[in-house]
C-alpha cells in the first residue's frame, strides 16, 4: 500500500480527496501539511489518526511517504513540486498543474531524472457520464470526431476554505488568471483527450469588470488537424449547468448536464456534471490510474504532457485575447 500525504487541507481536499481516498485499498493518507492551525485541526478531526505538520520539513524528518497530493492554490504549486521530486517522491496535484511554462520544463527534466512520476488531477474525464461519452466516441458510434463545443455556467467563483484569501480565484498572482485557467483547463483537457492531438490554432475573448481583474467569462476557439473546439466559459450565469456536444461524421453525442443523448436514445445519469465542485466519487475513479503511474513513473508521462498542452493552449489564448 501506498502512503502519501496531502499539502494544502483547503475544500477541494476535505470534500474531494480524501472521501475518494478512504474508499482505497491501495494507498493510504498518513499526513496532512498545511500552514495554518485551523486547517490542522480540521484535517485531524476529518481523518482521525493523520499526523499533521505546518511544513514539509517536518513531515519528512518525521515520517516515510511515497507521495504527496498538492492540493494548495495554483501559485503554490511549484514549490512543494520540486520539494517532493528531491525527496523521492512522486507528485499528484490539482489543476492548473502550473502557470508557467519555464517551471513546467524543470519539472518534466527533474521528474524524468528522478525517475518519479507527476501527476495532473484531470478528474473530469472520469465523470460516469464523461466516460460513457468517451466510451461511444472511442467504439466509433458517430465515426470520426469533428467538433467539440463544450459549455460551462457558474452564477460565481468558487468558494475557499482560506479566511484570509477568501476570493482567491479573481486574485492573479494567486490563481494565474480568471475562469479560463480554472474552468477552462477542464475544457481543455477533454478537448484534448477527444481529438487525441494539440491544437494548432488558438484564439479567445475574454470579459473582465476592470482591466486589473482577472476574466470572468471567455470565449475559446481551438482549431486541430482533425476538426475544432468552441469552450465558452461564465462566472455571470443566471443558473448552474453544463453541456458538451461531440459532433462526428456520422452523428453526434450530447451532454445536457446529467442526460447523455446519443442517436434517438436519452440516457439519465444519477448525478449532472455541474452538481457540486469536489467530485470525490470522480476523485476515487481516478485513483488506480494514479496509483498505476506512481509504481511505473514512465507512463505517467502521457497525462503529464496534456497538462503540458493545457498551459500552452492557456498562454496562447491569454495571447491572442
Amino acid at each position: 500500500m501506498l502512503r502519501g500525504a496531502i499539502i494544502g487541507f483547503g475544500e477541494v481536499a476535505r470534500y474531494g480527496h480524501w472521501p475518494g481516498y478512504a474508499e482505497s485499498r491501495e494507498v493510504k493518507i498518513v499526513a496532512v501539511v498545511d500552514r495554518t492551525d485551523e486547517r490542522r485541526r480540521i484535517a485531524r478531526e476529518s481523518m482521525p489518526g493523520v499526523a499533521t505538520f505546518s511544513t514539509i520539513e517536518e513531515l519528512a524528518a518525521q515520517m516515510d511517504i511515497d507521495f504527496v497530493d498538492i492540493c494548495t492554490p495554483p501559485a503554490l504549486h511549484g514549490e512543494p513540486m520540486f520539494d517532493a521530486l528531491a525527496r523521492g517522491w512522486n507528485v499528484l496535484c490539482e489543476k492548473p498543474l502550473l502557470l508557467d511554462l519555464v517551471e513546467l520544463e524543470k519539472v518534466r527534466t527533474r521528474a524524468r531524472e528522478n525517475e518519479r512520476a507527476v501527476v495532473p488531477v484531470h478528474n473530469w474525464k472520469y465523470a460516469p457520464i464523461v466516460r460513457r461519452a468517451t466510451e461511444l466516441l472511442c467504439s466509433g458510434a458517430i465515426g470520426q470526431l469533428c467538433e467539440v463545443e463544450i459549455e460551462t455556467l457558474r452564477i460565481r467563483d468558487c468558494a475557499v476554505a482560506d479566511p484570509d484569501h477568501p476570493n482567491w480565484r479573481r486574485d492573479p498572482a494567486i490563481a494565474g488568471g480568471g475562469i479560463l485557467i480554472d474552468h477552462g483547463w477542464h475544457a481543455i483537457y477533454l478537448a484534448l483527450h477527444w481529438f487525441g492531438e494539440g491544437p494548432i490554432e488558438v484564439n479567445a475573448s475574454l470579459h473582465r469588470r476592470d482591466p486589473k481583474e482577472v476574466e470572468d467569462e471567455a470565449m475559446l476557439n481551438l482549431a486541430f488537424p482533425s476538426g475544432r473546439a468552441k469552450i465558452f466559459l461564465t462566472w455571470k450565469a443566471r443558473a448552474r449547468r453544463n453541456a458538451i456536444r461531440l459532433l462526428g461524421e456520422r452523428g453526434e453525442i450530447v451532454i445536457d448536464d446529467d442526460t447523455l443523448k446519443i442517436g434517438g436514445e436519452a440516457i439519465q445519469f444519477e448525478s449532472a456534471l455541474s452538481v457540486g465542485s469536489h467530485h470525490a466519487d470522480w476523485f476515487a475513479a481516478m485513483l488506480p490510474d494514479v496509483m498505476a503511474n506512481f509504481r511505473s513513473p514512465e507512463t505517467a508521462r502521457e497525462s503529464f504532457e496534456e497538462a503540458a498542452l493545457c498551459l500552452s493552449t492557456i498562454r496562447r489564448a491569454y495571447q491572442t485575447a
